[in-house]
């Protein structure tokens, strides 16, 4: 049976649902295009909720990206909060793989091609925040493209939902959004390392298990090359901070088979050391906002401490008198 959307959109049979939203194939009014539609229980969503996913929503139509499903339309109707976006022609990466095994350079490749669009997300200020095979696909001309970009955000910190997504939705979240910490950067590099972990296996290493994965023990994959193994180590640690910094160092590790740091590049003012003996030979260090700040910092305790010893004395005199 078929429903308007809008009056712009067709809404044709149910293709998903998880605890917190149905989803739907459809088409364009005209039937021109076939598109995807996403619907979010009303028990769900809250006016708070629905105005933080609406600017998410105005954030994704201005991205474009060949790697990155277009977002057509979203709002708050009488069916709740949707969205819609361009359903891709292809097969997902849940499909592709069906509980097979690849071999590293191909896990690698697909890797690769997922984290450089992640990559371009990331620095638009975009995070995935539900990454897993089903969501990235691969189009008839066997590019990668990523769909369904998280909107709703806090929705699933709320309760039941919460608990729904720990029991439900958990194989591929991080340990801190297990924890309750909204998804950051940090957490698509870990759900993408759970996706070569699968890639490489056949299997997700904490499959319905939420316990294990925040104790950080990794099971290992005897097949995996050394280099392998090491990007899985740091892609999953448990502490965000001691993963990759970013998708372009998880990149380049890739490329060059072992772990690589990219240090942030920092404009630093430069200070001249007191003691250098000649102008042409002066030292310089640099100095960052959180040194100055704890040198800031100190200065006050010392004042502080220098203040408490003169208010003693002061003190002492007059009760001696």
């Amino acid at each position: 049976m078929e429903r308007l959307l809008k009056s712009k959109f067709k809404i044709r049979e149910k293709i998903g649902e998880n605890p917190f939203s149905l989803t739907y194939l459809g088409t364009t009014l005209s039937g021109e295009q076939q598109v995807v539609v996403k619907i979010y229980k009303r028990g769900t969503l809250n006016s708070t909720l629905i105005k933080s996913m609406k600017q998410k929503v105005k954030t994704l139509q201005e991205i474009e990206h060949p790697g990155i499903a277009r977002l057509l339309d979203g709002d708050y109707g009488w069916q709740g909060f949707y969205y819609v976006r361009e359903h891709v022609k292809g097969k997902s990466l849940r499909d592709y793989i069906k509980n097979q095994k690849l071999n590293p350079d191909d896990a690698l490749n697909i890797i690769s091609n997922t984290a450089s669009v992640l990559a371009f997300a990331h620095k638009n200020g975009i995070i995935h925040g539900a990454l897993k095979p089903s969501n990235i696909f691969m189009n008839e001309q066997g590019h990668i493209m990523l769909t369904d970009f998280i909107i709703e955000g806090e929705i699933k910190e709320s309760m039941p939902q919460k608990a729904l997504f720990i029991l439900e939705e958990s194989e591929y979240a991080s340990p801190e959004e297990i924890y309750g910490s909204p998804a950051q950067p940090s957490s698509d590099i870990y759900a993408l390392g759970i996706i070569l972990y699968e890639l490489l296996s056949g299997a997700v290493p904490f499959r319905g298990n939420p316990q294990e994965k925040i104790t950080g023990l990794l099971p290992s994959i005897p097949s995996a090359p050394k280099y392998v193994e090491d990007i899985l180590a740091k892609a999953l640690h448990l502490d965000p901070l001691l993963r990759f910094n970013s998708m372009e160092e998880l990149l380049e590790s890739i490329k060059c088979r072992t772990l690589i740091e990219i240090k942030e590049k920092w404009d630093l003012p430069a200070v001249e050391l007191e003691n250098a003996p000649r102008a042409e030979e002066k030292a310089v260090i640099p100095i960052n906002k959180e040194r100055k700040r704890s040198f800031f910092l100190a200065v006050v305790v010392l004042f502080s401490v220098l203040a408490g010893i003169i208010y003693s004395i002061i003190n002492s005199f007059i009760l001696s008198k």
